[in-house]
């Protein structure tokens, strides 16, 4: 896969066009959903706003607190690190606190809206996922089986080993991620009125998808604590949350349908 490509005679970078075209389809997505909870379309649309914007913050700085470390001692150019660095699960937290601060400052259903979020958020990212892979970021460990991959040169990338065969672990977890997309998209569509359920879905299924590629990744600046990244320690907290949460429900006899709001 190209790094980038050819559009009226400049060259554009895949990742961007996956992270846009990420965007797109899970917009699209979100949209055709809301009328099965009664979402006004404007009203995602403006939340979806509040949620990217965020999300790219809380992204940013989850990604500068991992790595303070190495971008002192590299003396890495604030333009450099205005252009890239960002980690998903920053993202996530952010998006969900844009998210819950647009639907209390309109007094809207913040369950409705996340579960919407939580049916097309892994969409997008599967299609980002791609545009990692394209950019040689996020890349897996040293691996000479089969669906081995190459990078024999990238032009925005000192970290990514050259010349030495890794694994793919990009297109394994866009792989993944378009399955739990599938699956929640379907129970979505069968039980619409079945509120917190996606939400449940997919932070534990997505926990434990990050947990276990984490031992499949190459790239070090993720930061380690006690043997695990930072990413796997927050794949266990929100796990470990999300079942005390289902617990505490379950014990006040509250089913899906019934669920509180914020």
């Amino acid at each position: 896969m190209p790094e980038s490509i050819s559009l009226f005679g400049h060259d554009v970078p895949v990742y961007g066009l996956c992270y846009f075209a990420g965007i797109f389809l899970a917009a699209g997505v979100a949209l055709w959903l809301c009328k099965k909870r009664g979402i006004e379309r404007y009203d995602m649309v403006y939340a979806s706003v509040y949620t990217m914007i965020a999300a790219v913050l809380g992204a940013k700085l989850l990604f500068l607190l991992v790595s303070w470390r190495q971008i002192v001692e590299n003396h890495v150019p604030i333009m450099s690190l205005l252009k890239g660095g960002f980690v998903f699960y920053g993202g996530v937290i952010g998006g969900i606190f844009g998210m819950w601060l647009y639907c209390k400052q309109f007094k809207l259903p913040f369950w409705d809206f996340a579960d919407v979020a939580a049916v097309v958020l892994p969409l997008g990212h599967a299609v980002g996922r791609v545009g990692c892979f394209a950019a040689g970021c996020c890349y897996g460990i040293e691996y000479h089986g089969p669906l081995s991959h190459t990078y024999t040169h990238l032009q925005n990338s000192s970290a990514t080993p050259i010349g030495v065969p890794l694994l793919p672990v990009q297109l394994i977890e866009s792989g993944l991620l378009l399955l739990l997309f599938i699956g929640l998209l379907i129970g979505f569509l069968r039980h619409p009125n079945a509120k917190t359920v996606s939400v449940a879905v997919y932070v534990l299924s997505y926990s434990v998808i990050r947990f276990v590629l984490e031992f499949f990744r190459g790239d070090a600046v993720r930061g380690v604590f006690l043997g695990l990244s930072t990413s796997q320690w927050i794949s266990v907290a929100a796990a470990v949350l999300t079942v005390v949460w289902l617990i505490v429900r379950h014990k006040r006899g509250q089913t899906p349908a019934d669920t509180p709001e914020a």
